[in-house]
C-alpha cells in the first residue's frame, strides 16, 4: 500500500476504490456513508478526518458566515474561512463537538490550521482534543510554533508545502523557502515524530522536482492539486 493519500473531493465509488489503496488517507468524513469509511477501515486503511483547529469554515451542512460568531477574528480570503480566538469558550466547545462527530467513523483527526490563532491557547485546545480522545490517532499539519508543546501529543505531523507552494502560484520553494522546511523537517526528526511531506503541482517538472527533494530527504509524500481533489495524487 502507499503510504498517504489527502483528498477533500467527493465520495465517489472511484474515490473510495483509489483510497483503499493507502496506509492512511485524510479526507471529510461528512461527504462519506459511513459503511464507506468502515469499508476502507476494515480493509486496513487508517481514516483520519479534516478538523480544523485555529480557523473557522463550513462543516457539513453547517455554514461559516464571517462575524456571526463571538470567536471569529479575521477572514483567510484565500481559502474563505475565518480565523478564530482559540481559546474562547465557544470555539473550544465547537472544535470538541466537531471532533467527536468526525471520530465516529474514523480512526483520528488531521488536526489543520494550527499556525493560524493564537499559539498558546492552540496548543490548550489541541491538548483538550487529545483528552477527549486518547485513543486517537491525531496527525498535526505544520504547527511549527506550537513546539515543543506539541510532541506528546500527536502521533506524526503532515508537511504541507514542503517543496513546493500554491500561493501566489504553484511553483518550487525558492533557495530560503527550502533551508526554512529542511531545518524544520531536522526539528521534527529530532523530536521522533514521523513526517509526511504533502505538495501541490501541475506540471510535470514540478512533480519531478517535488518527487526527487521527497526522496532526498527520504520522507513520504503526496503529490496533487491545489484543490485536493484527486484520491491518488499525481
Amino acid at each position: 500500500m502507499c503510504p498517504l493519500s489527502v483528498y477533500y473531493g467527493p465520495a465517489t465509488r472511484q474515490a473510495v476504490s483509489t483510497l483503499g489503496g493507502f496506509d492512511v488517507v485524510v479526507l471529510h468524513p461528512t461527504l462519506y456513508a459511513p459503511a464507506d469509511l468502515q469499508a476502507l477501515r476494515a480493509g486496513g486503511t487508517r481514516v483520519l478526518g479534516y478538523l480544523s483547529v485555529g480557523e473557522d469554515h463550513a462543516f457539513g451542512d453547517v455554514a461559516c458566515v464571517p462575524g456571526s460568531a463571538p470567536y471569529h477574528c479575521g477572514v483567510n480570503a484565500e481559502w474563505g474561512s475565518v480565523v478564530v480566538d482559540a481559546g474562547h469558550p465557544a470555539w473550544r466547545e465547537v472544535v470538541l463537538m466537531r471532533a467527536e462527530q468526525v471520530l465516529e467513523h474514523t480512526d483520528g483527526l488531521l488536526l489543520d490550521t494550527l499556525d493560524s490563532a493564537d499559539p498558546a491557547a492552540t496548543l490548550e485546545l489541541v491538548r483538550a482534543l487529545r483528552a477527549a480522545a486518547p485513543q486517537a490517532t491525531l496527525m498535526a499539519n505544520r504547527g511549527f510554533g506550537l513546539l515543543p508543546g506539541l510532541t506528546p501529543l500527536v502521533q506524526s505531523v503532515l508537511f504541507e508545502a514542503f517543496s513546493t507552494t500554491h500561493s501566489p502560484r504553484l511553483a518550487a520553494h525558492d533557495r530560503e523557502g527550502l533551508a526554512y522546511t529542511a531545518h524544520w523537517l531536522a526539528v521534527l526528526r529530532a523530536a521522533g515524530l514521523p513526517v509526511f511531506a504533502l505538495d501541490y503541482a501541475a506540471k510535470p517538472k514540478l512533480i519531478a522536482f517535488a518527487r526527487a527533494r521527497a526522496a532526498q530527504y527520504a520522507v513520504p509524500t503526496f503529490v496533487t492539486n491545489r484543490d485536493l481533489t484527486l484520491p491518488g495524487g499525481l
